[in-house]
């Protein structure tokens, strides 16, 4: 197959623009139309290569698609403890390393129940960034003083049977996460409260300063690294051999986000190197590309 009828089948299958292509390898459209319709008086070599490249890229990027939502047992963990805050009224907190796969479970979470309010903060909130926050959840203005916001927040969700999820809510200083406890004591609803472990010192103070806010905490989950079992659901949902498992858990270190990029690459190098079988081998080869 010539480079020409490779791009015009790869541009038809992927609905592909010319406009695209030419964006992508850097030439003007016409460029690109007349080189696909063989009248480009041009250098025709050069274009050829360019096409090659854009083509070869197009091929790569297939190979290395999100990998499907698996119900592993860290989202059925913050599931579990964010429905029972929910159904309760209580104060959870569930806490692990980064890339566990927590955001993604809360997510979920929220899509089933849509009368959870999630948070998702950063390094820059304050008391008020979260109060604007949650005001601008619940319908209002977004706007007020510290005092006004509260008060109308709880006016909200007062008796309301709501969940209010907080992601990396490690970011929170102290008298966002008092306010959060304060919207809890005052409106009944639950909270829970996600993040990396330094979480649970914030909530006590380094001194247990705090046991006045850590005290509301009812329920504590601190999430650790993925099950064998986890991984071969994993691996069942991308089509990959499940006996990798062990495999694959020694050189992601149970760690779901580096899971996902091994499973995914190894499947890309694989079929780089013109095979759809990933091995230990290629696993291992995976590997040492990743950033620890």
């Amino acid at each position: 197959m010539d480079i020409r009828t490779e791009l015009k089948n790869m541009m038809e299958e992927k609905g592909l623009t010319i406009v695209f292509v030419a964006t992508a390898i850097g030439v003007a459209k016409s460029t690109v139309s007349m080189w696909l319709n063989g009248t480009y008086k041009g250098d025709n070599d050069k274009i050829a290569d360019k096409v090659n490249n854009f083509i070869q890229r197009e091929k790569e990027r297939s190979f290395d698609e999100d990998l499907p939502l698996v119900d592993i047992s860290i989202i059925g963990f913050i599931s579990e403890i964010g429905r029972t805050c929910h159904t309760k009224g209580k104060i959870g907190v569930c806490v692990g390393k980064a890339g566990l796969g927590k955001t993604v479970a809360v997510k979920e979470y929220t899509k089933n129940f849509l009368d959870a309010i999630l948070i998702e903060s950063d390094s820059g909130y304050t008391a008020k960034s979260l109060l604007l926050e949650i005001h601008k959840r619940l319908g209002l203005s977004g706007k007020g003083c510290v005092y006004d916001l509260m008060n109308e927040v709880v006016n909200k969700l007062n008796n309301s049977g709501r969940l209010l999820i907080i992601d990396e809510a490690e970011n929170l200083p102290y008298r966002a996460l008092e306010i959060t406890r304060r919207i809890h004591d005052k409106t009944g609803i639950g909270v829970l409260l996600v993040g990396r472990n330094i979480l649970i010192e914030n909530l006590r103070g380094y001194k247990n300063q705090y046991d006045q806010l850590y005290s509301r905490v009812k329920y504590l989950k601190v999430l650790d690294r993925l099950h064998i079992k986890d991984i071969k659901k994993i691996l069942i949902a991308a089509g990959q051999n499940p006996e990798l498992a062990e495999v694959y858990l020694q050189y992601s270190d149970g760690n779901t986000r580096r899971l996902e990029h091994l499973i995914s690459h190894s499947i890309s190098l694989a079929k780089f190197n013109g095979t759809d079988e990933v091995d230990e081998t290629v696993i291992r080869a995976t590997s040492k590309m990743l950033m620890a």
